[in-house]
């Protein structure tokens, strides 16, 4: 794959996953400056693009560490030197532990997610058993209805862990992604980022004044990301898609179609009918998720696109198109970019990302932490 550098886009064979570089670069600049101002630590969430070329950008940008969902995203992380990592889940089983020791043996800085007294007896064994400790977060059930204590139940929750010899405490951290995927402008995801800040502030309010240090308060999504105000309750924010943005994220409201940076490359096999053409990325190629309100698997109206062209329906190898209401028809052969509805889940079915700049492969990046699932 290296030798498309500098080629043409339109030369990579299809179905490929390409980011236009400038627009995600001025995606992580952007929320990294609007966190900046706000007294906010930038700690993004890996899943959404795996990539270590990428996180090393995060990092150059400001952010001062990466949050991962498995382990084996984590270690993909630390090969590739990043050294503050925290894994925002539940780890459960004998097994995840080993792994877990190990990593933080050549992590500078490790950090966990606990929000059950049987995840965090386990980590507390087996780092005793090591001679290490281990820093937590507790987790804060925050909205979402998902994992996380209860918050009446936190203080008990947190004294519990106190005596568990091997951790520490350093924060609270939480999901607050509860509100429902509809079409919501600036004023109310800034309300979103305001309710959720005080909501945590007051969570470690009272596990302060239960005698339990709070170093990091620790939350946001894409829909709030940037749209955080000083002093309003958090120490640090979580956001992943934000830096490659979907058609969910236009959808709701927390980008435009022109911030999309990611996108797949396909080409036009078929043209059966007036209203349906077929391109070859399917299921192995596009997010098998549906847009939250825009019906369909993918869309061509990317600035240059086709707008109004919409994947309805995907099998294994093809992609349908309904042209009907296109702005203009495809022809069999052209390549088109397809935006898709959810950004980890397409990103999760490539090997490699081809980074483009004003339409020249400028570089091919491994997808290192593809398929790590454990």
């Amino acid at each position: 794959m290296k030798s498309v550098i500098g080629k043409l886009m339109s030369e990579l064979d299809t179905p490929a996953l390409v980011v236009d570089l400038t627009v995600m670069e001025d995606n992580i600049q952007r929320l990294q400056h609007a966190s900046d101002e706000a007294g906010l630590q930038v700690r993004p969430h890996i899943k959404s693009h795996k990539t270590p070329e990428i996180a090393q950008m995060q990092m150059r940008a400001g952010a001062v560490g990466v949050t991962a969902a498995k382990i084996g995203e984590a270690e993909v992380m630390a090969s590739a030197g990043i050294e503050d990592i925290f894994i925002a889940n539940c780890l459960i089983g004998e097994a995840k532990m080993r792994r877990l020791v190990a990593l933080a043996r050549r992590t500078p800085r490790l950090s966990i997610s606990v929000e059950s007294l049987e995840c965090a007896r386990a980590a507390s064994q087996a780092f005793e058993a090591a001679g290490m400790t281990l820093e937590v977060l507790l987790e804060v059930n925050s909205g979402a209805d998902r994992t996380g204590v209860e918050p009446d139940e936190i203080v008990r929750f947190a004294g519990q862990v106190t005596e568990l010899p091997a951790l520490e405490i350093v924060g609270v951290m939480g999901y607050a992604s509860n509100f429902s995927y509809t079409r919501r402008g600036h004023e109310e995801l800034v309300k979103g980022a305001a309710e959720e800040g005080a909501f945590m502030a007051a969570v470690a309010a009272d596990l302060e004044a239960a005698g339990h240090r709070m170093q990091r308060l620790s939350g946001g999504a894409t829909p709030t990301a940037g749209r955080y105000k000083k002093g309003c309750g958090l120490t640090e924010i979580r956001c992943g898609t934000y830096l490659l943005n979907d058609m969910n994220q236009v959808d709701i409201g927390s980008c435009t179609v022109q911030q999309v940076a990611l996108s797949i490359l396909a080409t036009v096999v078929a043209h059966p009918t007036g209203e349906r053409a077929i391109i070859d990325a399917g299921t192995k190629g596009l997010s098998q998720q549906v847009g939250q309100t825009s019906d369909g698997y993918g869309w061509l109206s990317r600035p240059g696109g086709i707008p109004g062209a919409v994947v309805y329906k995907i099998n294994d190898e093809h992609g349908f198109v309904d042209v009907s209401g296109a702005e203009r028809d495809l022809e069999i052969g052209e390549k088109v970019r397809v935006i898709p509805p959810r950004t980890p889940t397409a990103v999760n079915l490539y090997d490699r990302i081809c980074a483009v700049r004003d339409g020249i492969v400028e570089d091919v990046w491994c997808i290192a932490a593809r398929g790590r699932n454990t």
